[in-house]
């Protein structure tokens, strides 16, 4: 790797540096990073073992930390100055290829003292104190963690400083890209992460005034990086340790209602065919976002359910959403690039496309792996098509990977426990993995030899038997062998007898009947549909859009609070686009790109691990 956007920020006077490309293409954005960090860094104080038991506590240790670290340097403890985006709409847009040619000017847009943003540094003190959790408990760097610590308090008062105001109306640079939907949510959400990371009852007390002002309870709006305000829910069923009926019923209504839209009169959910969450307005942008957020706070949450049974169908949920990502599904493909044959090949990544010419089209199969990286998802009717232009569903995004990194983390513990252990490879060679049993399945096996040279002892003579038996199977088969001579020659005589008479009779039956002609195949009367599965190498895809190889054009925003919209990061041409088929003829790529999203930073090379 080779260094990567290394003059961000110095037209501003600051070292902007580093941290995480947000999507597609090479713009940095505070407020969904935030809301990524904060989920990445709930999942692994939740789940902490999973990524113990798969090596990859370093992996989770560095991925929060490159993003807290710009973080740290986006936000000024001086003079309040929080930078929210770097690079321009107008000019990113323009551009597809490598992360090592990125077109000038890269513009750095702030909030601070002169052009508040409540919503985007409440988001950004919920980021530092979760983070400040994990360093501290599970990384034991008070160092790291006290720093953080500090800046999200600091942070938190100016977030409180009224007049309260979204970002957007400071900076109308963002409207088109990440607008945010309130403020409100974000108060109480900061709140909440800087009393769990402290203990501090201030911000508790906080939290709860907020909550009932901004009426809060009985909100049922999909959880993503626009909208915490259902998951303020499960947090505070946690802070509460589940001692709160009234929290606990709070989130149990939005989980029913969540996952039991048939139930619910006018509800905007419903399950795709293959049985995807599916919300209406919000899904149909990036449709994975909704049910791997909820299946993130149905596992959180379902340790605290009311009853067992709710409990049960919490985790059933879950699971039915990360099993359909991973294959079970109609189109029965993954959805986790470089996993898989299956897995998507051409997700919108410019990055990862790895164009030298400013095409979305050229080269037509993506020049590197994107490993682990979750694309947007399938339509409503489950279909899915490997089509890069499409970012409404190829796009990778930070926020949506966050929530997937804890459930893979969830999954390596669940398995564990569902599982027998796995004897330890030894001498098997390579094969061993392939070969090895469960200590209950070899215990079998020894019983079942013990069982055998008991009965072999028990039954002396043994090989006096079998020589008796030999020499009786042979007698036996000489008998069957004269038979069967016997039997094929009274057949031949019987046969041609049937073959005379048969000729006989068709000769009677056509005369009879004037038949001159052979009736037509069964088959061939039978009207097959075309098939659903071309076994060919390749199928051409039409593509309509403008003819421009970039054409810049601001996604509209969702109309239901929680928008799930973000930046188009692309454009198409009206041209086709060849792509792989998915039966036969598959091609493999070799994995050579790691990183879920790029990062940039002077002479640095970073990885992160797209899931467990």
């Amino acid at each position: 790797r080779h260094n990567s956007a290394p003059f961000d920020g110095q037209k501003e006077g600051v070292d902007l540096t580093g941290g995480y490309y947000d999507a597609g293409d090479y713009m940095k954005f505070t407020y969904p990073l935030s809301w990524t960090l904060t989920s990445i860094s709930w999942g692994g104080l939740e789940w902490f073992e999973g990524y113990e038991l798969s090596g990859q506590t370093q992996y989770l240790h560095d991925m929060v930390k490159w993003g807290t670290d710009w973080l740290i340097k986006a936000y000024s403890l001086e003079t309040n100055d929080l930078y929210v985006q770097v690079g321009r709409e107008d000019v990113d847009h323009n551009y597809w290829g490598g992360d090592l040619n990125i077109p000038l000017p890269r513009d750095a847009y702030k909030v601070g003292e002169k052009n508040h943003g409540t919503d985007v540094a409440s988001s950004v003190v919920a980021a530092f104190a979760s983070a400040s959790i994990l360093f501290r408990e599970k990384f034991s760097d008070s160092t790291y963690s006290d720093d953080l610590l500090l800046r999200a308090k600091a942070l938190y008062v100016f977030a409180e400083t009224k007049a309260w105001k979204l970002y957007g109306a400071s900076l109308p640079q963002v409207n088109s890209l990440y607008p945010s939907s309130n403020y409100q949510d974000k108060l109480v959400w900061a709140a909440l992460w800087l009393y769990k990371a402290t203990g501090e009852e201030i911000y508790f007390n906080k939290a709860i005034n907020y909550y009932t002002q901004f009426f809060i309870p009985d909100s049922i709006i999909a959880i993503n990086w626009s909208d915490q305000t259902c998951a303020i829910y499960f947090l505070l069923v946690q802070i509460t340790k589940g001692n709160e009926l009234s929290y606990k019923l709070q989130a149990e209504k939005y989980l029913d209602y969540m996952l039991n839209p048939s139930l619910v009169p006018k509800s905007p959910c419903s399950y795709t065919p293959g049985g995807l969450l599916w919300c209406n307005g919000i899904s149909d942008t990036n449709s994975l976002n909704v049910p791997l957020n909820i299946a993130f706070v149905s596992l959180l949450y379902a340790p605290y359910a009311t009853t067992t049974e709710k409990r049960s169908k919490y985790m059933e949920f879950a699971q039915s959403q990360i099993k359909y990502v991973l294959g079970e599904n109609p189109m029965k493909m993954t959805y986790v690039v470089g996993i898989n044959p299956k897995s998507p090949k051409n997700p919108h990544h410019a990055g990862a496309h790895g164009s030298t010419t400013n095409n979305m089209l050229l080269p037509i199969e993506s020049t590197n792996i994107l490993y682990g990286a979750v694309v947007g998802g399938p339509s409503k009717k489950d279909l899915y098509i490997d089509d890069r232009t499409k970012y409404n569903s190829t796009e990778v995004a930070l926020d949506y990977n966050a929530p997937w990194q804890g459930l893979m983390a969830y999954q390596v513990i669940y398995y564990k426990t569902k599982i027998p252990e796995k004897s330890t490879p030894g001498d098997g060679g390579d094969n061993d993995n392939d070969n090895e049993q469960s200590d209950d399945e070899q215990n079998e096996n020894k019983d079942g030899k013990s069982k055998i040279a008991e009965s072999n002892v028990k039954s002396g003579g043994m090989i006096t038997s079998r020589i008796g038996g030999i020499i009786g199977i042979a007698i036996g088969s000489l008998l069957l062998v004269l038979l069967g001579a016997s039997l094929i020659w009274k057949r031949s005589m019987i046969v041609a007898w049937f073959k005379r008479d048969r000729k006989k009779r068709d000769i009677e039956f056509n005369i009879e009947n004037n038949v001159t002609s052979r009736p037509s195949s069964f088959i061939s009367h039978i009207s097959r549909p075309n098939s659903v599965v071309v076994p060919i190498s390749s199928v051409v895809v039409p593509i309509s859009r403008s003819n421009s190889v970039a054409v810049p054009n601001s996604r509209p925003n969702s109309a239901i609070s929680g928008s799930n919209s973000r930046p188009n990061s692309g454009a198409g041409v009206e041209k086709t686009l060849l792509f792989n088929g998915f039966e036969n003829n598959l091609k493999y790529d070799s994995v050579s790109y790691l990183a879920v999203l790029s990062s940039s930073s002077p002479n640095t090379e970073f990885t992160i691990p797209g899931s467990l």
